[in-house]
């Protein structure tokens, strides 16, 4: 991870003309905090006015809102000095390339995977916030404000993170892997299995999307479990990481479900081998592809 300098602002591409007419040198970002370019300018809203800047039709196509200008403010004599030291610590993707080049191409797999753990990440309703108990309109507790959680991980040939699902992730995951594109991106499994489960192959690991497709038990699990979730970042996404997977077996055992649950059937046979995410687990989005 880089170790920025301590910034004194920033905008988007479409904000420039809110940059401070000010000298300075400016860091451009993508959405995922990827360097892009380091410049220096004696103003810096001069600089970035209209689309002067060489660079802003190249930063334009990315999108105007997700690029992001950082700056910090210095002196004209430093100018120099500080954008070559900037430059050479923090390597800067484009600063050595030509104008004419495209921003790098995003994975349509990298980013198909971002919106599945984006949508894990949210309620099923995002504008609903309240649910009605015995006639009385009340506030969802906050384990009924996300679809899924990230259980744990195990090794076979290459890891498999489990994201346990509720509600209509299963729905969400069949149109996806039906998706004349997007269904190259998932390993074929028995067909008995779905609408359960999901292989999505992301290359140097596979994410196995589990829903639990009964709700009460969805229910059950996510409350018991909810102490021991954590904020991760996985792929840019923040989602909820179950830091002690031991914890899943319990939740899973406290309610009986009739009949045959493959859910509950395929996660109690894979708890003794879960292990926590590794808090330093990160993914090479170029091999994604």
């Amino acid at each position: 991870m880089r170790n920025f300098p301590i910034f004194s602002g920033q905008f988007t591409l479409r904000q420039r003309h809110q940059l401070p007419a000010q000298a300075g040198i400016y860091f451009v970002l993508d959405e995922r905090e990827q360097l892009l370019y380091i410049g220096q300018a004696k103003s810096l809203r001069d600089r970035w006015a209209g689309s002067t800047h060489h660079r802003y039709k190249q930063f334009a196509r990315k999108g105007l809102d997700k690029i992001i200008l950082r700056y910090i403010l210095t002196s004209v004599s430093e100018l120099d000095k500080l954008e070559r030291e900037y430059i050479k610590q923090l390597k800067p993707l484009l600063n050595d390339s030509k104008v004419k080049e495209y921003l790098p191409k995003t994975s349509p797999r990298f980013s198909e995977l971002q919106r599945l753990l984006k949508l894990t990440s949210q309620p099923l309703f995002p504008s609903v916030m309240y649910t009605c108990s015995e006639g009385k309109t009340i506030p969802r507790d906050a384990w009924d404000l996300f679809r899924g959680f990230v259980a744990g991980v195990y090794e076979e040939r290459q890891p498999y993170i489990i994201v346990v699902c509720r509600q209509n992730m299963g729905s969400i995951l069949g149109k996806s892997s039906l998706h004349r594109t997007k269904k190259r991106f998932y390993i074929e499994t028995d067909p008995r299995l779905i609408p359960a489960f999901y292989f999505f192959d992301a290359r140097q690991t596979i994410f196995v999307f589990v829903e639990l497709v009964n709700d009460n038990w969805a229910d059950q699990v996510f409350k018991e479990v909810y102490p021991s979730l954590v904020d991760c970042k996985i792929a840019g996404v923040v989602l909820k990481n179950l830091v002690n997977s031991n914890l899943l077996m319990p939740a899973l055992e406290k309610m009986i479900i009739n009949g045959d649950n493959a859910a509950q059937s395929y996660l109690l046979n894979l708890c003794k081998n879960l292990q926590p995410l590794p808090a330093d687990f990160s993914l090479n989005k170029h091999i994604i592809w």
